[in-house]
């Protein structure tokens, strides 16, 4: 009446998929990265340590 499950093979597709789905969205980051001007990269690579203009922003 009632058919076992076998559920083990999926025990091993869930985690080799989601791998590949973050490989690959790191090698377009860092493709995307290494091809940027690098005016671009300097321009990024400070962004966090400019000062601000607001005098407001403590």
């Amino acid at each position: 009446m009632f058919k076992r499950l076998n559920l083990e093979d999926w025990g091993d597709l869930v985690p080799m998929t989601a791998f590949g789905v973050l490989f690959t969205f790191f090698l377009f980051a860092m493709l995307w990265a290494l091809r940027l001007r690098p005016a671009e990269r300097k321009r990024m690579a400070e962004l966090p340590l400019q000062d601000s203009k607001d005098t407001s922003d403590p």
